[in-house]
């Protein structure tokens, strides 16, 4: 780890600026005046000119929640600045081809956002540190790690971040994890099955819910069909599937939480789905529960108001607009304690198989200002950890929806690591790359995209393609489209079962799925060791085994084969 020269840029609430320089990679809380409400942290190391050679490493290349990770060649491009608030990973990086420097921010790791700069044909990446009006709750530190001898792309940089991660005992790889834990091991070997059962209209047609203006409820599959689903799927000789029910509960999809029972009467009610989940255990199958505790709603019985979320100013946070109405954060301290009730609930009715929490790993934790529960950005971050960690210990496993590292740890599954194959906003990256995949490979298990979920039946061979190039494993979800308007970010080809012609086609195709992926599933427990563009179209990702994948852009193919150029599976 090196110490390097740096200047740090202070902005105050006025408007002022003050520029200083300080040597060492750590900045005191108690040094920082009052009054700052940003501070710029610019290590010379991570300047470059156009025309050099190399590249800057971003972990989110997009300026929305969730993203790619992307290089930044030094080209010859109008002056700009980009900022980018929101981060999978406390990283960046630059490679100079022979040479590298990897940045860690260990030091409020949640606080900051990347920014960008090009001007008078100069290149500058560094953070921003913002304290909204109030004093630094813990020192500014980032660690900055040396990589040479010719290994200093985005793989080698990528490997090094996975080595201090499993170094310091942040994550423990997949391989080690199944070994006492048959839950886990059952969820790699299985292919991903949501069904989504019940929901009212999105956006809602009544933002403050009540029973007496409660929207109706939708139901697309009761608990006895998917019972028949089930059936289908063995049937027809698949024996390894992980399902999630989602909108089981009461008034179904994001209809009340956090209340959970009484469980959906329009589905079959405790009765049904208790049936259901024992014929899933009689054959096989693991069955998990979706559920949420970063949102609530006001038409819940058992919220408590004093469990909101607060900003600064004392207001409840806002989250989006969805089946139950507005939605309001609660404190993730607070939320732990309906964790604990949640999970009692979910063993007496008899879910085996992965929990799945909605949000958790999506949204950058918020500081929480209520003064019975007040937490900062990390200690938010720490207790939705304790929220992973109570669903796993009870449950055998546990999931969320997105790829912020912040409790990486205590995570073994997540829905998409990219929201979008194609995100918006992107002139500032000159090339997207599988940065975070290479970091955690082998240690979470994840599909790819958004768009590559139910890639089984869309048009687009290239979505199933990507989502393998990026090492995901296949997801199918049945009505991933609920969206009365928007965009539907899954797609618009969706798995349905509104007849039995359906059923048995939706599950032919899940069959086709789930032979392919018996061929290689065993990859998801070895790293990601390299990455990268043979020609035009064509990439290859080296797996940790000696394992490579080829996809062939324009042949719509893909190839594994070893060192030794012995195909192992092909189609």
């Amino acid at each position: 780890m090196s110490i390097m020269n740096k200047t740090i840029i202070l902005t105050y609430a006025d408007g002022r600026t003050e520029t200083r320089t300080v040597c060492g990679n750590a900045i005191a809380a108690s040094e920082i005046p009052d009054g700052v409400i940003t501070l710029d942290f610019q290590p010379e190391r991570f300047e470059a000119h156009v025309g050099d050679l190399g590249y800057f490493i971003l972990p989110v290349c997009v300026s929305n929640h969730l993203g790619h990770g992307g290089l930044i060649y030094f080209r010859e491009r109008s002056d700009l600045t980009t900022a980018m608030p929101y981060q999978t990973m406390p990283v960046y990086a630059v490679s100079r081809g022979n040479s590298g420097t990897l940045a860690i921010v260990t030091g409020m790791p949640l606080d900051y956002e990347l920014v960008v700069e090009v001007a008078r044909g100069r290149y500058r990446l560094f953070p921003r540190f913002h304290f909204n009006g109030s004093r630094p709750t813990e020192d500014i530190s980032v660690i900055f790690i040396e990589l040479g001898r010719g290994d200093a792309d985005y793989s080698a940089i990528a490997r090094r971040y996975r080595r201090y991660q499993l170094e310091r005992g942040a994550c423990i790889p997949l391989k080690e994890r199944i070994k006492h834990n048959p839950v886990l091991r059952e969820n790699v070997r299985s292919i991903g099955v949501r069904m989504r059962l019940a929901w009212k209209m999105v956006p809602p047609p009544v933002v403050e819910q009540t029973e007496a203006n409660e929207p109706p409820v939708f139901t697309a599959i009761t608990f006895e069909r998917a019972e028949k689903i089930l059936d289908e799927l063995y049937r027809q000789g698949v024996r390894h599937a992980s399902f999630c029910l989602v909108g089981w509960n009461k008034s179904g999809h994001d209809g009340r939480f956090p209340d959970l029972l009484p469980v959906e009467p329009m589905l079959g009610g405790e009765a049904g789905l208790r049936k259901l989940l024992r014929k899933a255990k009689h054959y096989g199958y693991l069955m998990g529960a979706h559920t949420n505790l970063t949102d609530s709603y006001t038409i819940s019985k058992r919220l408590d108001r004093n469990k909101w979320l607060l900003d600064h100013n004392g207001e409840p946070v806002k989250g989006g607009q969805w089946g139950g109405g507005q939605s309001y954060f609660l404190c993730p301290e607070a939320a732990l304690e309906y964790a604990h009730e949640d999970m009692r609930t979910l063993q007496d009715l008899g879910f085996h198989g992965v929990h799945y929490f909605d949000v958790l790993t999506m949204e950058n934790p918020l500081p929480c200002y209520n003064p019975r529960h007040p937490l900062t950005r990390t200690e938010a971050g720490a207790r939705r950890g304790d929220i992973l960690e109570l669903a796993r210990r009870a449950m055998g496993a546990v999931a969320s929806e997105g790829a912020m590292d912040f409790c990486i740890g205590s995570i073994d599954e997540i829905l998409y690591s990219v929201f979008r194959i194609s995100p918006e906003n992107v002139e500032i990256c000159d090339e997207f790359i599988p940065f975070w995949h290479l970091v955690y490979h082998g240690i979470v298990l994840y599909n790819s995209f958004g768009e590559s979920i139910n890639a089984m039946i869309k048009h687009d061979p290239e979505l199933a393609l990507k989502n393998e190039e990026f090492g995901g494993r296949p997801q199918a979800y049945f009505y991933a489209k609920f969206l009365s308007a928007g965009r539907a970010w899954m797609g618009e080809e969706d798995l349905i079962c509104n007849n039995d012609e359906e059923l048995q086609c939706s599950v032919k195709a899940l069959k086709k799925a789930a032979e392919e992926y018996e061929k290689v599933w065993a990859l998801q427990l070895e790293f990601m060791e390299d990455h990268k563009k043979i020609a035009e179209g064509i990439f290859e990702t080296t797996y940790s085994n000696g394992v490579i994948c080829r996809i062939d852009y324009h042949k719509k193919t893909k190839e594994y084969y070893n060192k030794k150029k012995t195909c192992l599976c092909y189609s």
